[in-house]
């Protein structure tokens, strides 16, 4: 009885001891729950307020020069705006506003560059819209009734740098509300009043959410070169793109240019996950890798700034000249393909140009005389003839063309007929050759790669990517356009395939593909070499034999007296080209409207550049002719190809001579100041033992020191150390001695005559 007792009241005490710790457990998790709603609460709804699961767009890829120069970047932009739902809340809310309201708007004038008062005036009339909205809301019995209330304003459109968003965090002053005092306390409930009261503090020390502030990062491409290679590289646009919350995020997409071919490569890869808003700026609650942004590749480019810079300032001297409703110029680098600089510029109004097509790639027209280059090489490749077999072009005219000659140059070479561009030898040549087969004909321009698709890394509209030619079976094929197709008409090719058979010719025949675009890279590490697809021909497209004659007539066409780019000719280097005018068309009906052009390569014995000008529709400035390819587009050549030579040393030709030994110049110059010595003989790493004008100067003291040039003070110094008496007339430097340098004279007197 005993035991069952004991058994019982030790299970009591056991029970008793569970419950107290029970009641103990639960008044704890109570009392956390109390506390982190009553004290940690606003803490932590504030947090919930500014965290959420969201997009973080990625860092765009930077583009660069061939030499590493920047020529695209992104740069942080920020645009301001504030919530005015933070101001509304609560009455302390409201008070908090208008005590920030002056500070606030006084900084955002200075940061934004609008007048403080109007920018009061803007968020104060927004707050009051806003409350008229909420009132209205309220005094609605159905929610379906109730307006969206503008909570959100953007107080300027325009965005700011990230450096302005720094001095504002840094200068701004921002009134805080504090606890009261005490005694502070007692006061107020003595007076039976509720006051609020402020400590001043930097808003770079404030929780950017209390204040309702926000800094919208905006994506922004910057061009620190400013419009040079503007449309070639492109431009972006701003894609929205949902987040999960469903709030739109603007991701930085590529338009046109280099920035929408490579936009894949350039954008990189957005960010996700559960991310805090911290001043402005998003960071990741969770740290893992997988929610960081990963930024997109940097490009790295052929262009040299450089000649990018030399060819658009002559293009566009010479479109402004000629009055040209476009015009274009490239320059390639012969042996790699690489596009060294590409300028199109287009005509809006007045006298202004832009660069915003791209004429260049995606423009097809007829190139006119420039393809006569191909006409002949079909020729040479097809037939046995010789350059200096004849062709009579007596009249100037056959079918229906004609020569810009209108009796015609009578009965020449072959080669003569290329040189002076006869449309009417040209077109005899081939139909003789081909016109039984002008499919045939087709065949080699395949072969020359112009009649096949080009490639090229940089965006080509839709139906541009291929040349236009007739064959046989094509429905607008005629009897005529075979001989029309000999002088470069009834085709269409973009500008940048026709470089590309000229440069292939400059290249000893072997095709290369045109590549502006070298590497894409994520630091210094390589993770696409473009180089390595890019098309190569293994084999050269046509003979040597023909090769050679093409060369020949190219180079001519500066160098012979009849040559039509003669005038171009350059007594430095020698260039090789073609040039080419063609008649535009009106639907079926030609103009009297020209399409100029001018390809060349140079030097001619080691070509390095390959360089195509054109304009649409240039007139003679004199005349108000329509200007040819000669007298238009061939100088522009020339201008360009000057510059491009004095800025590649590497075509210049090395100085050969005998040089001086450093005694022998010295005792030339042993009347010179010693001081003047050191410097040159430090300048060319020369020794000398000239110290100063304590030395008596080089040379035999009998003879007479050559003293022109010197000052009378440096003149009368060295000859008074040599025993001489002078007399001199004028001012200035020695121009005349009375004794010959180098005599040794009975008596030492001298006269100097000075100017």
């Amino acid at each position: 009885m005993a035991e069952a007792l004991n058994l019982k009241r030790r299970i009591f005490f056991r029970s008793v001891i569970v419950s107290a710790g029970l009641l103990v457990f639960s008044i704890a998790i109570a009392a956390r729950i109390v506390y982190v709603q009553q004290v940690e609460g606003p803490e932590w709804k504030s947090r919930a307020e500014n965290t959420r699961y969201r997009i973080i767009p990625a860092t765009r890829g930077n583009i660069f020069s061939d030499d590493g120069s920047l020529l695209v970047t992104s740069v942080p932009e920020y645009r301001v705006g504030i919530d005015l739902s933070v101001t509304v809340r609560h009455s302390a809310d409201s008070a908090h506003f208008y005590k920030n309201l002056d500070s606030l708007t006084i900084h955002l004038s200075s940061m934004l560059g609008e007048p403080a008062s109007t920018l009061r005036k803007r968020i104060l009339t927004a707050r009051s819209r806003l409350l008229e909205v909420m009132a209205y809301n309220q005094a609605q019995t159905d929610t379906a009734l109730w307006k969206i209330e503008p909570r959100y304003l953007s107080i300027s459109p325009r965005p700011i740098a990230y450096e302005k968003k720094k001095w504002f965090f840094e200068q701004t002053q921002w009134a805080s509300i504090r606890k009261a005092t005490p005694e502070e306390r007692a006061e107020d409930k003595a007076l039976n009043r509720r006051k609020f009261r402020f400590k001043w503090q930097p808003l770079h020390r404030v929780k950017l959410f209390a204040t309702g502030l926000n800094f919208e990062l905006v994506p922004n491409r910057e061009k620190p070169f400013r419009n040079t290679a503007s449309r070639i590289l492109g431009k972006t646009d701003d894609s929205l793109v949902k987040d999960p919350n469903g709030s739109a995020v603007a991701v930085m997409r590529g338009s046109t240019g280099i920035e929408k071919s490579f936009n894949r490569l350039l954008v990189g890869q957005e960010g996700h996950g559960w991310f805090e808003n911290l001043r402005g700026s998003w960071r990741p609650l969770n740290e893992s890798e997988e929610h960081h942004p990963v930024p997109g590749l940097d490009l790295h480019t052929t262009l040299n700034i450089n000649m990018q810079d030399v060819t658009e300032a002559a293009l566009l001297k010479a479109v402004k000249q000629y009055k040209a409703k476009y015009g274009v110029a490239i320059v390639m680098e012969t042996r790699t393909g690489e596009i060294k600089a590409i300028a199109n510029l287009h005509h809006v109004k007045d006298s202004t140009y832009v660069d915003d097509q791209n004429f260049a790639v995606n423009f097809r027209i007829a190139p006119g005389s420039t393809f006569k280059l191909a006409t002949m090489m079909a020729v040479f490749e097809e037939t046995n003839i010789s350059p200096n077999d004849l062709v009579n072009t007596t009249g100037g005219r056959y079918l229906h063309l004609h020569d810009s000659n209108n009796s015609g140059y009578g009965v020449i070479s072959i080669h003569d007929a290329f040189i002076r561009s006869s449309n009417v030898g040209m077109a005899k040549v081939l139909v003789q050759h081909f016109a039984s087969k002008p499919d045939k004909f087709i065949d080699y321009l395949e072969q020359f790669h112009l009649a096949d698709k080009l490639g090229f890394q940089v965006e080509v509209s839709r139906g541009n990517e291929l040349p236009e030619f007739h064959r046989t079976t094509h429905r607008l094929y005629s009897k005529k356009t075979l001989p029309t197709m000999s002088i470069g008409e009834e085709m269409r090719l973009s500008a940048l395939q026709m470089l590309s058979f000229y440069n292939a010719v400059a290249n000893n025949g072997y095709w290369i593909q045109p590549i502006i675009v070298k590497t894409a890279k994520r630091g210094d590490l390589v993770e696409k070499d473009f180089t390595q697809t890019q098309r190569r021909d293994s084999k050269p497209i046509c003979s040597e034999k023909t090769l050679k004659i093409v060369q020949k007539m190219l180079t001519d066409v500066l160098e012979d007296a009849h040559g039509t780019a003669r005038s171009i000719r350059n007594p430095n280097y020698r260039i090789a080209g073609k040039t080419g005018t063609s008649k535009k068309f009106n639907g079926k009906l030609k103009t009297n409207n020209y399409y100029s052009s001018f390809i060349g390569y140079f030097p001619v014995e080691k070509p390095q550049y390959t360089i195509l000008v054109s304009l649409d529709e240039p007139h003679n400035p004199l005349t108000g002719q329509s200007a040819y390819g000669g007298t238009a587009a061939a100088p522009v050549f020339r201008e360009i190809a000057d510059k491009v030579h004095a800025l590649d040393l590497n075509m210049h030709r090395t100085l050969r001579g005998k040089a001086q030994h450093s005694s022998e110049w010295q005792d030339e110059l042993a009347s010179s100041h010693p001081q003047d010595l050191q410097s040159i003989a430090k300048s060319f790493n020369v020794k000398t033992s000239a110290s100063g004008w304590d030395e008596v100067p080089r040379g035999s003291t009998k003879r007479v020191p050559n003293l022109k040039g010197m000052s009378l003070r440096d003149a009368l110094y060295v000859l008074e150390n040599r025993g001489y008496k002078v007399t001199y007339t004028g001012r200035g430097h020695v121009i005349a001695q009375s004794l010959e340098p180098g005599t040794e004279p009975e008596e030492k007197r001298i006269t100097l005559e000075l100017h």
